[in-house]
């Protein structure tokens, strides 16, 4: 009896063993590379089945990270397929390469551009989503070590820097149109658009986010989503302009308008040149330059304005707010206030 109680044993470890040994391993579905501010980039490595922290190493060595994942697969990625590297990314990694090295490990090698010869790397690993239909996902953040010459500890001395900060993001959508336009979306691409007006110019810019995120975190106050914003500021810049869309509960409600902080004059200036320069689109009803107390106004370091591009609740001007035409203009805009601004003898 007790020999047939052994042996029963001795095959439940066996079959025990071989189910660890044999489990399907996890398979990469996608790899999305994206900037999550100035100085970070985030890496997310989708995959199906089950991975945990223990099966994944990594090692940071000159620019290049590499992760080693045990029993994983790398399924579509491997064949470059599906790996999406973003516009906002691509100034700082170079490529990323999926590889099978052992039977049941994957080996993903992030090569970074010289701006990132020194960074520090976190990650976790988050579940699945089905109602943002997302599989599971390795979350890389690598944060640069910012060098001498880089814009937050450089003393410019006469450098102008514009600070652009897209209205809204992540979890927070902001006013949305009849058709499901929103206004984070319309923020950002003028933002972005205006950036490369900008820098064209010979302007520092920096952007409070280039991609669609919270930048505090979400959930968080709006003080506290608010003040990182004006956080991203660096000591020395030049001009601080807050990008939005405005809305109101009657459709019919239209125009451009600007503000300004009470009493701050340099802003007062800056709102007129971008309003004056809003209206000179044509086709919009200019509602004028306005004073108030907005948060990125009132604890901005520097002249701040804050822009409404149109009302996104009114559907000619939604259509105009989505149009990447439109956008183009708006951005022009932007920046030939900002020249006049400085043209005109407003930075001193």
């Amino acid at each position: 009896m007790l020999k047939k109680i052994l042996t029963c044993f001795s095959l439940l470890l066996v079959l025990t063993f071989s189910a660890t040994v044999y489990a399907k391993p996890a398979e990469l579905t996608g790899i999305n590379a994206f900037e999550l501010d100035n100085e970070t980039v985030r890496i997310e490595i989708s995959y199906r089945g089950q991975l945990d922290a223990s099966d994944i190493s990594s090692e940071f060595s000159l620019e290049n990270l590499r992760f080693d994942i045990d029993n994983a697969l790398p399924g579509r990625v491997s064949r470059i397929a599906g790996i999406e590297i973003e516009s906002s990314a691509k100034k700082l990694i170079e490529k990323i390469l999926v590889n099978k090295t052992k039977e049941r490990r994957t080996s993903i090698q992030i090569h970074f551009k010289p701006i990132f010869k020194n960074g520090n790397s976190t990650f976790h690993l988050e579940p699945a989503d089905r109602s943002a239909k997302k599989d599971a996902r390795l979350v890389v953040d690598v944060k640069k070590i910012v060098a001498q010459d880089d814009w937050s500890t450089a003393n410019f001395s006469g450098e102008k820097i514009i600070v652009l900060d897209p209205g809204h993001g992540g979890s927070d959508a902001g006013a949305i149109g009849p058709t499901g336009v929103t206004e984070k979306s319309v923020s950002l691409a003028v933002s972005l658009k205006a950036r490369n007006l900008l820098t064209q110019s010979g302007y520092q810019v920096v952007m409070t986010r280039t991609t669609d995120v919270d930048v505090a975190a979400p959930g968080v106050s709006d003080a506290t989503e608010l003040q990182a914003r004006v956080d991203k500021a660096p000591p020395n810049a030049a001009l601080f302009i807050s990008v939005h869309c405005n809305a109101f509960s009657n459709g019919k409600a239209n125009g451009v308008e600007t503000y300004h902080a009470p009493t701050a004059v340099k802003g007062a200036r800056l709102a007129r040149l971008l309003n004056e320069e809003l209206a000179r689109l044509g086709g919009l009803n200019n509602r004028g330059v306005k004073a108030a107390r907005f948060y990125v106004m009132t604890h901005s370091q520097c002249p701040a304005s804050l822009i409404e591009l149109g009302f996104i609740t009114n559907p000619r001007e939604e259509k105009l707010l989505a149009s990447d035409d439109y956008q183009q203009k708006l951005a022009q805009a932007i920046t030939n206030a900002v020249n006049r601004y400085f043209n005109q003898g407003g930075f001193d």
